[in-house]
């Protein structure tokens, strides 16, 4: 056992009694479900194919507090991420815990957004319906560990027919100690509406941070979904993120996740497409370097007929930067007429620097147009000398080639005022110049 495994156990039974009173029961069930799921199973090993690359060791042999509210200050005043010329509502979590003036806010439109926690107090049979339903343990035994020990989150529910609802998250990890963290957030689009999100997940300091968010997403019929995702954290630190999405019919759901810095980042999202006529595009960006690691594990279900989904996923990897993509489409019997297309591209910067990549098919249906591929390669030695010809240095040179190989995931942007934002972000990052959150190019500013 582990030493990580083992405090969690002692911390389980040593709360077991606190962690499930002041809650719903059907929050009672599942987390006592996942504490003893947890307990037989413990962390993920290199015997699970999903896992098989993802270095866990370092820090499952390492000591890390679990986070309870008395390690949460909120701080006063506090402090905001805006980005230029987008105007959204803002939320922050520290350390996995809502903070703000107003816990949980019900605007005039019908919207509900604010703390889990108080969420769970004053909605218990809205959540119950939707609470958990997606999320399979089998996946990912992080997903027993954050059920098991989360303590709050992030919750919105969007009403029917409410367009054009624009929300801004900031996540920082700022946790004084080494710090077990673990956020659940819940996201309801009713029919017809539509959301853009944008998550910043930042650390504000250079402690070790060992995190989990677990998401579970519902778009209802004709609703759609924008989801932009921007990762910066330390490296000292792993972020484990598991997302799941149900689609329903005729509804659009598109994420674009930038993985800019971390010592581990792994992202896994879940997409079932239950309706007729939905759409799936999920994009991603992950750049690593030194002895970082990015990790993607992508399942696209189509489970209704006439459905689309796409994934695109670019990395790059320089000195001992490592990743893995796992990508499966799964196409079942009743799914007729279902497009599905999926790519993973990478270059490698170095001869340290390694990728796994595996794109998966797995299709029970026969009227379907369905396409994979990967490819791994190096920077273009040809296209590198036309351009130093022109009188470019090699090392801008190099940045012009690989800033061109992003393009393709920039250029995925819906949300015109991202754009701009995210060139910068990801040029600061292949100039080696973006940390942790205090280098982001974004604009923070004090809360009035």
């Amino acid at each position: 056992m582990s030493k990580l495994q083992d405090t969690i156990i002692q911390y389980l039974e040593q709360n077991q009694d606190k962690l499930l009173q002041e809650w719903p029961d059907f929050v009672q069930k599942e987390r006592n479900e996942a504490i003893l799921r947890f307990k037989n199973k413990g962390f993920p090993s290199i015997k699970d194919e999903k896992w098989r690359k993802t270095k866990l060791k370092d820090f499952l042999n390492r000591y890390f507090h679990p986070v309870i509210a008395s390690l949460v200050k909120q701080p006063e005043p506090i402090t905001e991420c805006l980005i230029p010329n987008l105007e959204t509502k803002n939320v922050n979590l520290i350390n996995g815990y809502f903070v703000g003036k107003d816990l949980l806010e019900e605007l005039p439109n019908g919207v509900i957004m604010g703390s889990l926690k108080e969420a769970l107090k004053k909605y218990p049979d809205l959540i119950a319906e939707y609470f958990n339903r997606l999320v399979r343990p089998q996946n990912n035994p992080l997903n027993d560990l954050n059920t098991a020990l989360f303590e709050d989150g992030f919750f919105l529910f969007v009403p029917e027919n409410v367009k054009n609802f624009k929300i801004q998250i900031t996540h920082r990890l700022d946790a004084p100690v080494d710090a077990l963290i673990n956020t659940r957030n819940l996201i309801i689009a009713e029919a017809g509406s539509e959301i853009t999100l944008v998550q910043c997940d930042d650390s504000n300091n250079h402690r070790a941070h060992f995190a989990t968010y677990l998401s579970e997403v519902f778009a209802k019929a004709d609703a759609k979904i924008n989801w932009y995702k921007y990762q910066n954290i330390n490296n000292n630190s792993a972020l484990f993120s598991n997302s799941y999405y149900e689609v329903a019919d005729k509804a659009q759901f598109y994420t674009n996740f930038f993985e800019l810095n971390g010592q581990l980042l792994r992202n896994e999202q879940y997409a079932d497409i239950i309706g007729p006529d939905a759409k799936v595009d999920l994009y991603g960006l992950y750049l690593t370097d030194k002895k970082q690691q990015a990790d993607n594990v992508i399942f696209v279900a189509h489970s209704s007929e006439k459905s689309y989904s796409n994934q695109k996923f670019k990395g790059i990897l320089d000195d001992s930067g490592k990743g893995f993509f796992n990508g499966q489409i799964l196409v079942k019997k009743d799914a007729q007429q279902t497009n599905a297309y999926q790519k993973n591209d990478n270059i490698l910067l170095t001869d340290k620097a390694r990728i796994s990549s595996q794109p998966f098919l797995e299709i029970y249906a026969d009227d379907v147009s369905c396409s994979h591929g990967s490819t791994t390669g190096q920077i273009d030695e040809e296209a590198l000398f036309y351009i130093r010809q022109r009188g470019i240095g090699k090392r801008d040179a190099q940045l012009l080639q690989l800033y061109a190989f992003a393009g393709e995931i920039i250029d995925a942007i819906e949300l015109t005022e991202l754009i701009e934002p995210t060139k910068d972000l990801v040029k600061k990052r292949l100039n080696g110049e973006l940390d942790v959150c205090e280098d982001c190019i974004l604009q923070c500013t004090v809360k009035s």
